[in-house]
């Protein structure tokens, strides 16, 4: 498991949200560094004023990730998980995604 495989459930993510709502996702509102383009991208991605995978949590608790929070459950609310609306991310790939921060995000 390495960043690929991540990216490539984060994309899928997008891409089955897009083709479920028939219109593109506005991601502006997130701010400016949230992105996940690359693994460096992605380790300094921040969404909302909150890093999506705190430095603390990297081979520690990818469970405690907010984006691991925010594609399961929504960090502040359910009516908040993302991506917004659904579908969402199946439970199995938000777990790769778990593994992979608490590996350490292998390459």
């Amino acid at each position: 498991m390495g960043f690929d495989q991540v990216k490539g459930i984060l994309d899928q993510g997008m891409t089955t949200w897009v083709q479920a709502k028939g219109r593109p996702a506005n991601l502006q509102g997130h701010g400016a560094t949230f992105k996940w383009d690359t693994k460096a991208d992605l380790l300094a991605a921040s969404g909302h004023g909150k890093r999506l995978i705190q430095p603390d949590v990297i081979g520690q608790n990818g469970a405690a990730a907010n984006l691991v929070i925010d594609l399961r459950t929504g960090i502040d609310s359910p009516l908040l998980r993302m991506p917004k609306g659904g579908p969402f991310i199946p439970d199995d790939q938000i777990k790769i995604i778990e593994d992979w921060i608490t590996q350490g995000c292998p390459d």
